[in-house]
């Protein structure tokens, strides 16, 4: 299906350059505080962005926003190479954000409404985050072999393919047929919608803004542990690749007990992290992290699309308060880094987990 292929493509560039941002921040000059900022802007650009065009999708042809969303993401994308400090890369990491929010909402809602199935397609996305950071890791670790040291070349050819994968996923969107979908109203802000599915976004924010805090550090930390660039990307591979093998088998009845248990089982990697001693070490609580984020991320998705008509605007709510916790969980992990250090903001994002898994067994619907 050609909207599988889109979102492997685009999850591919998504994760190409988020694994490398953290470190290419610190080449420019960036503090701990500014790497925050720069993650901030990013995920602030998404959630003003999700929430405006995934409404607006369900009162459109999702196809259209899906075509300019990509569009702009491919130019984005590209000109993170002219990034030469942390203001230009704020301003670039908020431009590829907000092209990111154009069709992230109408990708999913078109895909449920003509006939895919969302743990399968999910599966997609998993699979290109997957490629995307082994990619980056091989890329970025073989241009070292052949530049100076301190040398931004191996970062440019990593944004370069992510722009480059960008705008396959671009032609490839011209060919989506047309699903018929009767068009509907949503009120600007549809707050009928946000209670009714309250527990699922609160609980997505928590845990996602403790996954955030800790990403933003998280290739400086593997670095302290004594990674180089390969094993940063094999790193992230491990845990999106699982997530491709698990997400293709999500597609159940249980939901709601999917969404929980992915909660209890991220709060303990997230805390299991600190006790790491050196990089290889991870490497299972990767995979672990992998069951925990798909029970979490896909049953959330089937929730929203099971018990609301207004698919693309309640899974655009979803992606707007995933992309809400990109703003607060890099602030925070940047700034709790720059006070107290890495187990610190592990100790943190383990904490606001469970203290979402809470909610969701209070809050969720008998």
């Amino acid at each position: 299906m050609r909207s599988n292929l889109i979102l492997f493509l685009s999850n591919a560039s998504i994760m190409m350059s988020v694994i490398f941002i953290p470190l290419f921040a610190d080449m420019v000059g960036a503090s701990r505080l500014e790497i925050g900022i720069i993650g901030a802007s990013y995920g602030l650009a998404i959630f003003f962005s999700s929430y405006f065009f995934s409404r607006a999708s369900d009162m459109r042809d999702k196809r259209a926003f899906l075509k300019a969303g990509l569009f702009i993401a491919t130019i984005a994308f590209f000109m993170h190479v002219f990034a030469r400090d942390a203001l230009s890369l704020t301003i670039v990491r908020g431009v590829a954000g907000f092209a990111l929010g154009i069709f992230t909402a109408p990708l999913i809602a078109y895909t449920y409404e003509s006939g895919g199935k969302l743990g399968m397609f999910s599966s997609y996305g998993a699979l290109g985050w997957a490629v995307g950071g082994m990619l980056a890791g091989v890329i970025a670790h073989l241009a070292d072999s052949v530049v100076p040291t301190g040398s931004l070349v191996p970062y440019w050819a990593v944004f370069a393919l992510s722009s480059v994968f960008f705008f396959v996923s671009l032609v490839v969107s011209f060919n989506l047929p047309e699903v018929e979908v009767k068009p509907m109203h949503v009120p600007l802000f549809p707050a009928a919608l946000i209670r009714k599915n309250l527990w699922v976004y609160a609980s997505m924010f928590l845990r996602n803004t403790g996954a955030f805090s800790i990403w933003i550090i998280f290739p400086i930390f593997l670095m302290e542990l004594g990674a180089n660039k390969f094993w940063i990307g094999t790193i992230f591979f491990a845990n999106t690749y699982t997530q491709f093998i698990i997400m293709r088998r999500l597609d159940i009845k249980s939901d709601a007990l999917l969404i929980k248990a992915g909660l209890f089982i991220s709060g303990l990697v997230f805390f299991s992290y600190s006790l790491a001693t050196k990089f290889y070490l991870v490497i299972p609580l990767q995979i672990a992290l992998a069951f925990s984020y798909s029970f979490v991320y896909v049953g959330s998705l089937l929730f929203l699309t099971r018990r609301n008509e207004e698919k693309a605007t309640s899974v655009g709510i979803l992606s707007s308060v995933i992309s809400f916790s990109m703003v607060v969980g890099p602030l925070l992990g940047g700034a709790i880094s720059q006070m107290w250090g890495f187990h610190a903001v592990m100790y943190f994002a383990a904490g606001i987990t469970f203290l979402g898994l809470a909610i969701a067994l209070v809050l969720e619907p008998s």
